[in-house]
């Protein structure tokens, strides 16, 4: 670790990030040691704890801008981030400032020094000192994995979500739907409502078992609130859900699923809190979720010339699935991928996925140290292998890709959030030169 003063904001993020060398710590006695040095923040204000496989930062993202809709004071930790550390933590729509991480992290060095932390430890030590700083009322807490031993798994939260559950992390959460199910099912506490999005029936089964064993009051939002996808473009999809007709302004049929997941749990939010609901005001959070909870890279279009560019945090084979889907949404001439993974992550399958597209496909790899060679990646290439090339660095990549491209053409850069983050970079560089 670094032996400087951290007297900048670079310098304490440089430290930060140094941590995650030392890999994920999938206990809580770190996490508990730190907040207790801290006069245990995460006691100071109320929360509604978010997992899942996939979707939890859309559902955590959507029940946030509806808390800010109606005016109660707000926060919302998600991870990991696109761009900018600070996306992580959030106070209504403004990021944790970056004097607050330098004080905060200047004060707890000893603490890392002599407790040895992970990464997602600190930060999430950090976003529950922070939101008890900011008053917040109401904190929305997205696991960073699994539950029952993640880091956010200290809070005692008014009501658990688990979105959606599928195979991912398998050295920490099994191999099986029923064993992540489990995991993920750690976050329901005794007596808390628990809400759930579309489960495969083997999850729904543990996850059913579990609240009944914890007393828990279960609402599966996909049974529970009825509803249609009436029309999809480019701009997103208008859907009846619960009686409302709402537009969702973003791309693919999963956020429909995640819609009804958020009405579901601030209906039962409001309930305990013995608050009326206010279909409107959900109906704005879902126009400005961008805006009041700052989602980004959900199969989102940043750019439509010369051509059509989207930028997805589809980091596994059940999100890649949904993605193959979503390109139905757009219209174009010819397709090309940009796919840059995680060693950890079953890259296979989802090239054989990726490999069902009718698709010039560019293997790569962000400036990570855990991610994968796209040369080993090219291993996994089966079928028309002709339609995939492989480069060491997101810059080459990119370069083909713009290169190959013509008017009307799709590009959709996907496999990774820092695969995602450090593209925007090159992509914002590239349009700041023309």
């Amino acid at each position: 670790m670094t032996s400087g003063r951290l007297t900048s904001y670079r310098e304490c993020l440089d430290y930060l990030f140094n941590l995650e060398r030392g890999g994920i710590k999938y206990d809580l006695s770190n996490i508990r040691k730190l907040l207790r040095f801290l006069g245990n923040p995460e006691k100071s204000f109320r929360s509604i704890h978010v997992a899942g496989t996939n979707g939890k930062g859309s559902v955590s993202s959507m029940i946030h801008s509806y808390l800010r809709e109606t005016g109660i004071r707000s926060g919302l930790y998600t991870s990991p981030h696109i761009s900018d550390f600070r996306e992580r933590i959030l106070c209504g729509s403004s990021f944790v400032s970056k004097q607050f991480v330098v004080d905060f992290t200047r004060r707890m060095r000893a603490q890392i020094v002599k407790i040895r932390p992970s990464f997602f430890e600190i930060t999430t030590a950090m976003a529950f000192d922070y939101f008890r700083h900011r008053n917040v009322e109401i904190a929305v807490v997205e696991t960073g994995l699994g539950g029952r031993l993640d880091a956010t798994n200290v809070i005692d939260p008014v009501l658990s979500v688990i979105t959606g559950i599928s195979v991912d992390h398998v050295e920490y959460l099994g191999s099986t739907i029923a064993g992540i199910a489990r995991e993920k099912a750690g976050i329901i506490k005794k007596g808390k409502p628990v809400v759930t999005g579309k489960l495969p029936p083997e999850a729904m089964s543990v996850i059913k078992e579990k609240a009944e064993g914890q007393g828990s009051e279960l609402s599966d939002s996909w049974r529970l609130i009825r509803g249609e996808i009436k029309e999809r473009n480019e701009k997103g999809l208008k859907a009846v859900i619960g009686g409302g007709e709402y537009f969702i302004p973003e791309i693919g049929d999963f956020q429909f699923i995640n819609a009804k997941t958020a009405l579901t749990a601030l209906r039962i939010f409001c309930r305990e809190s013995s608050i009326d609901f206010d279909p409107a005001a959900f109906g704005t959070s879902l126009m400005k979720i961008s805006q009041n909870s700052n989602l980004h890279g959900r199969f989102e279009i940043i750019s439509r010339k010369p051509s059509l560019t989207v930028l997805d945090v589809s980091h596994n084979l059940e999100a890649l699935k949904n993605l193959r889907r979503n390109i139905e949404y757009l219209k174009y001439k010819r397709l090309f991928i940009i796919l840059g993974m995680m060693h950890d992550k079953d890259y296979c399958a989802c090239i054989r996925e990726i490999s069902k597209t009718d698709a010039d496909v560019i293997l790569t790899r962000p400036r990570f140290s855990r991610a994968a060679d796209p040369e080993l990646m090219m291993n996994c290439v089966k079928k028309n292998k002709d339609r995939f090339t492989a480069f060491q660095n997101l810059g080459d990549a990119v370069n083909h890709a713009m290169r190959s491209m013509r008017r009307n053409d799709l590009l959709v850069v996907t496999g990774s959030f820092f695969l995602a983050g450090e593209f925007l970079e090159i992509f914002r560089k590239r349009q700041n030169s023309v």
